[in-house]
């Protein structure tokens, strides 16, 4: 069982739970069971074939209000019942069911802020730019800020004992799935803002977003070492370069990515549906001369900010 569910849903809009229900047979029957977090009671809904293995069920806009919900899928075959994500015998509404795991989605305003990057769930998703055949791992950390107790991602540019570094050194993460719960709000979007820090002074971040056809757009964030709320507005982004990872052996051959045909003129804008990737840069053209862990920055949080109506 997989859940294909989105991980956010607007408010006033109903809501297509999806889920893939992989066995050597289709089931009976597949019933959603959905409750507000925390401590409601399950509802439950029953799901319909859309096709292949893939099931769905409609929640409609009046069961949905602003929060966290919970649901788990029970598979009926033959008179028996298994509940996933646990994967145990049995249904919500059973007087012995027990199981605790269950998947999540929540409900939020249409101007409610799109979370792109958390560092304490996002790290282990990011790719990096590869340093020599080796280097094969992200050079990074995950720290917790003394000021806020969140999780903060530690991005500086490699620097070896000799002084070379890389022209250029990215993480990259795909934020597609976020993006695309947003479909129908998402053009609403206004700015970027990011709580960040630099290591030292005279510090800049590269911030791309890179739609699906290769199109990407940049903005440079010269930083300090104090923490501060940055808010960029989208349109100060600019086109610009972006960077293909994970990136092709041997080599840096197709490193780059430009605008893809006919995209990226003075007229053109970011097509904020398209969006497929977040890219955070430090490079070495900003850093001059710098010791191992002199240059880079801190980031706490990116957001997608909309424009209140």
């Amino acid at each position: 069982m997989l859940s294909l569910a989105a991980p956010q849903y607007v408010a006033g809009r109903d809501a297509d739970v999806r889920a893939r229900v992989v066995d050597t047979g289709p089931p009976d029957s597949v019933t959603l069971f959905v409750r507000a977090a925390p401590g409601g009671f399950y509802r439950g809904l029953p799901m319909r074939s859309v096709g292949g293995y893939d099931y769905a069920a409609s929640l409609p806009s009046t069961a949905l209000h602003s929060g966290i919900y919970q649901f788990v899928i029970t598979a009926f075959r033959g008179g028996k019942a298994v509940t996933f994500p646990a994967g145990v015998a049995g249904g919500p509404g059973d007087w012995n069911y027990h199981a605790q795991a269950s998947w999540r989605f929540e409900v939020v305003g249409a101007d409610t802020p799109l979370r792109l990057f958390d560092p304490g769930s996002d790290a282990t998703r990011l790719t990096f730019t590869r340093i020599g055949d080796a280097g094969r791992r992200g050079l990074f950390r995950v720290a917790i800020s003394p000021a806020t107790g969140q999780p903060i991602f530690h991005l500086e540019l490699p620097v070896d004992s000799s002084g070379w570094s890389p022209a250029d050194y990215t993480a990259s993460l795909v934020i597609r799935t976020g993006v695309l719960a947003r479909q129908e709000t998402i053009a609403g979007a206004s700015e970027l803002r990011l709580r960040l820090r630099g290591l030292g002074n005279g510090q800049t971040l590269h911030v791309t977003l890179m739609e699906d056809d290769g199109t990407c757009w940049t903005a440079a964030l010269a930083v300090d070492s104090t923490w501060s709320e940055r808010a960029v507005p989208l349109a100060q982004f600019t086109s610009g370069r972006g960077v293909l990872l994970p990136e092709g052996f041997p080599g840096e051959w197709n490193y780059w990515v430009g605008p893809a045909a006919e995209r990226g003129g003075s007229a053109d804008r970011p097509r904020l549906a398209h969006l497929e990737r977040l890219q955070l840069s430090v490079r070495r053209e900003d850093a001059g001369t710098v010791k191992p862990g002199g240059y880079g920055v801190e980031v706490e949080s990116v957001t997608l900010g909309f424009t209140a109506r």
